[in-house]
């Protein structure tokens, strides 16, 4: 039986003055909102947010974004995710668990993955749907293969049971660095072929991506972790660039943020707080939050499209260190199409659809 490990550790932040309490993080999300066009603008807290709705540095402390992700699913296979929690109370589904005799959520692992999609101040699509699908034993704090295979199936049949409700697959963790492994590859394949991305983080090693599973498996949207540094050629400005024990390599399909980012956290009681994260666990939070908010506008799109959606509108060639000829950096501002509003965008889809 094959085993998986989680990706994730907490961290200080490098650049970044001490991290607000939850209460005060909360409290800095102001929105300008106009909901008729699905144009919303928020002060944020956020260097992750910050940096993903604008293409160039340094960060305006500002959070534009088309849409909220209403309408949309997002699955995280993880280790649980505490559905309590204020950044993500009443959006929270439990669904598939591989493990019932278990505790219900056995660390902060999955609630801050799920926060990075959808938390409502410090996630990329605060309308979200989250459904939990733990995949990990608490004791060991590790996986099986045939967990996250039958979590697959259940997930398959769930989606079709909500009428094919537009729906994302967040997959962050890795079960080896050196080959595939067929049932992963089967898993993604058929969650694609039911028409549900799969997002999956390049993992928390030095390591060319291209061996790393899940993210070898043909089809899989694979997210590295990018970082915001001083410049070490000049003090006075800030860079991109990958971020440090991660995986790299032209195998990586777009990068976000995963260097000390502010998330949803707990205690060993269950209290909710916010604290630091690093990886690329975190980093493919994001990114489903970013394919969330586009299939709320486009919900009769294929899991490609969600791939060329994500590198039509990215920032290319500003992460360096990647060890490829080009890189993507997430982008979720507004667009050009984006100044439709989101049931205009749905109703052209639809009648190309029909």
């Amino acid at each position: 039986m094959f085993s998986l490990v989680g990706c994730t550790q907490a961290t200080r932040n490098r650049i970044e003055t001490a991290r607000p309490s939850f209460s005060a993080a909360g409290a800095m999300l102001v929105n300008f909102g106009n909901s008729a066009r699905g144009l919303f603008e928020s002060q944020t807290v956020s260097l992750a947010l910050d940096r993903i709705d604008q293409r160039n540095l340094p960060l305006d402390k500002t959070y534009r974004r088309t849409g909220t992700g209403s309408g949309v699913t997002v699955y995280v296979f993880d280790g649980g995710v505490l559905g309590s929690h204020p950044e993500l109370v009443g959006r929270v589904r439990k669904g598939y668990d591989a493990f019932p005799s278990d505790p219900k959520v056995c660390n902060a692992h999955g609630t801050a993955v799920a926060g990075a999609v959808a938390g409502k101040t410090l996630g990329v699509a605060p309308e979200v749907e989250i459904v939990d699908v733990k995949m990990v034993e608490c004791a060991k704090l590790r996986g099986t293969i045939k967990a996250i295979v039958d979590g697959t199936n259940w997930v398959i049949e769930d989606h079709k049971q909500h009428g094919g409700r537009p729906a994302v697959a967040n997959w962050s963790f890795i079960a080896d660095t050196a080959s595939h492994i067929p049932p992963l590859d089967s898993a993604v394949a058929k969650l694609r072929a039911a028409g549900i991305p799969v997002i999956v983080s390049a993992g928390n090693v030095e390591i060319n991506a291209c061996r790393v599973s899940p993210g070898n498996a043909e089809g899989a949207i694979v997210v590295g972790a990018s970082a915001i540094s001083r410049d070490p050629n000049n003090a006075s400005k800030v860079v991109d660039y990958r971020a440090t024990n991660t995986a790299f390599g032209p195998c990586i399909d777009v990068y976000a943020p995963g260097d000390s980012v502010l998330l949803p956290s707990f205690d060993a009681a269950q209290t909710p707080s916010v604290q630091l994260w690093n990886g690329t666990s975190m980093s493919a939070g994001y990114v489903s939050g970013a394919v969330a908010l586009f299939l709320e506008s486009h919900p009769y799109s294929s899991p490609d499209d969600a791939l060329a959606y994500l590198r039509k509108n990215a920032t290319p060639n500003v992460v360096q260190g990647t060890y490829a000829p080009l890189s993507w950096l997430l982008f979720v501002g507004p667009v050009r199409e984006e100044l439709q509003s989101v049931a205009e965008i749905r109703a052209q889809q639809l009648a190309r659809k029909r």
